[in-house]
């Protein structure tokens, strides 16, 4: 027998014993949730829940061939007969697109902080903008302050619906007034929530049933979704 040559049986091809799970947009993505975005080879669906799975903002919307620099991650939450739910788990820049955001003699500003949803949906947010030419860091100061002072007041009064609409879309009412209040510290060429993440999430009160058939709500639990990176 030749060397490195196989001793007997047929290897299995591990491909065919793979099925495709189709994948849904989350419902919080509203007009745009609920629809089929893109197809998971797995080998048992119950391994499936959990798995976060990267598309682009194209993926889900399919109006502007623009969206396709943003990407969206998605997390399996249930699996039903070869069609899996998914949440919104954050979104980022491409890698691609934050590259032709730089430029020579020009200063580059971020800001990272948590803030929560009105429905208890924590989410750690980063903003990055770019300046026309080089600003000193008093102005880098005064452009955080202002930027916190705005995702302080504007987040805990938007549901999951609104923030994933606010901070996806470069259009969005948010996306313009953080650009016009940052243009009056500096000239800027742009600035926006390069991305998000989901750290933390509250599961909605449980119902449980005493001996005498009555209902009562738990209190609310947060659950640390975080994963190492």
């Amino acid at each position: 027998m030749a060397k490195g040559a196989r001793r007997g049986g047929r290897v299995r091809d591990k491909w065919r014993d793979k099925q495709w799970l189709i994948l849904d947009s989350p419902n919080s993505f509203g007009d745009f949730g609920g629809h089929h975005i893109n197809y998971l080879p797995i080998t048992d669906p119950n391994t499936a829940i959990g798995r976060v799975v990267e598309n682009t903002l194209f993926d889900i919307k399919k109006q502007d061939p623009a969206d396709h620099k943003t990407k969206v991650f998605v997390e399996i939450e249930k699996v039903n007969e070869g069609v899996a739910s998914t949440i919104f788990k954050g979104h980022e820049y491409g890698k691609e697109f934050l590259r032709s955001l730089v430029r020579r003699g020009s200063s580059m500003i971020t800001h990272i902080h948590n803030y929560t949803t009105k429905d208890g949906q924590e989410f750690r947010v980063e903003i990055v903008a770019f300046s026309q030419r080089r600003i000193n860091s008093s102005k880098k100061h005064e452009l955080r302050r202002v930027i916190h002072q705005l995702l302080t007041e504007k987040i805990p009064q938007w549901d999951l619906n609104t923030f994933i609409k606010e901070v996806t879309d470069d259009n969005s009412e948010f996306n313009r007034e953080i650009l016009e209040k940052g243009k009056k510290i500096s000239s800027l060429r742009h600035i926006g929530i390069k991305k998000t993440k989901l750290v933390l999430s509250h599961k909605p009160p449980v119902e449980r049933v005493d001996t005498e058939n009555k209902t009562e709500n738990s209190e609310e639990q947060p659950v640390d979704i975080e994963k190492a990176t």
